[in-house]
């Protein structure tokens, strides 16, 4: 049984050191390809080093919505150019976060996420999705961007957000929240996920899930949230396996 966990941040600091070890151990967990996502400039960056240093990971690179005060084009020029890399198959994570109590402007925001949808579409690549607390405002953005293929990321959102995701052609990503025992409600909606949109990930090293909470993330961990899915949908891991990598390899060009 292999597996493709499509997100998880071996470029943070907390990672980075021991990435060579973190992948041997996810390749003996059966995780072969990994997409290691960037959320700011010099992440990103560090996720294209690591997809050429290391087998099996190909990298995106992209401005989290945390950067909208921080980032402007010049920024935006910096992820265009990552983004020509052989090894950059999305541009991600970007988004939309309202969550807290000081998040960036509305405005701001949008600009960030509109601007990077532009420079996916040059560059010909599907878009990683981070959307907390935004309800349906991604929305806009998805209509006015029709051609792009996008992934939910660390789905967590409503039954209205995933019919307006999938009506849409979006992949919908599961994380270690779907093992969490009070996450009932997101587990029915994995059920509804049709097969050929589903996608599982870390988000390494944030939100490891069960049996290992509290603990730092990894890729290798990403085999419990597929058995969560596969519960959750009444079907063989193995099955869901096949399913989640096939989807993953068509979508990031694991070829």
């Amino acid at each position: 049984m292999t597996i493709v966990d499509t997100h998880a941040h071996l470029n943070h600091e907390d990672l980075l050191p021991q990435a060579a070890e973190i992948v041997e151990r996810a390749k003996a967990a059966g995780v072969d390809h990994i997409v290691v996502v960037g959320y700011d400039v010099p992440s990103s960056a560090a996720a294209v080093e690591l997809a050429h240093r290391l087998d099996g990971l190909v990298a995106a690179v992209g401005l989290h919505p945390y950067e909208a005060v921080r980032s402007g084009e010049e920024e935006i020029a910096q992820i265009a150019k990552l983004a020509k890399d052989p090894m950059v198959r999305a541009i991600g994570e970007i988004g939309l976060d309202f969550h807290g109590d000081e998040p960036a402007p509305p405005k701001r925001q949008d600009w960030l996420v509109r601007r990077q949808f532009e420079v996916a579409r040059t560059a010909g690549l599907p878009v990683v999705l981070h959307l907390r607390d935004s309800g349906l405002r991604i929305v806009e953005v998805l209509d006015d961007f029709p051609d792009m293929t996008t992934v939910f990321h660390c789905f967590s959102g409503d039954a209205a957000l995933l019919q307006a995701g999938l009506a849409r052609g979006a992949y919908i990503s599961f994380a270690g929240p779907l093992t969490f025992k009070k996450n009932d409600e997101l587990r029915l909606l994995a059920a509804q996920v049709p097969a050929e949109r589903l996608l599982v990930e870390t988000d390494s090293p944030y939100l490891a899930p069960v049996p290992f909470r509290g603990k730092p993330n990894e890729p290798a961990y990403v085999r419990e949230t597929l058995a969560a899915l596969a519960a959750a949908r009444g079907a063989a891991p193995e099955s869901l396996a096949e399913i989640t990598s096939s989807n993953a390899r068509s979508l990031f060009r694991l070829f």
